[in-house]
């Protein structure tokens, strides 16, 4: 999302507002993602899962587009991984 704003050449205001977004999420995303002064990327960290979520409860996955994914343990793991893909553009 934030590239997508940084090839529109929009304000960050404009561009959350077209597409239902408030801009201080925006704003939070970029503080989070983009380099910091000495130019380090943000680093992936490992996790680690203390409990299983209850037979029946869904997992929520929250994906780079902002997008809020509620899946079953049981579902189709193929068909997650297409919508996944349709939703992040690729």
């Amino acid at each position: 999302m934030l590239e997508s704003w940084r090839r529109s050449g929009k304000s960050i205001e404009r561009f959350a507002r077209e597409r239902g977004l408030t801009p201080q999420r925006l704003y939070w995303w970029k503080k989070k993602l983009d380099f910091n002064a000495e130019g380090d990327a943000p680093k992936l960290v490992p996790v680690h899962v203390k409990q299983e979520a209850k037979r029946g409860e869904p997992v929520t996955v929250l994906l780079r587009t902002g997008h809020m994914l509620k899946v079953a343990h049981d579902c189709d793991e193929h068909a997650f991984a297409r919508v996944v893909a349709l939703l992040e553009g690729s």
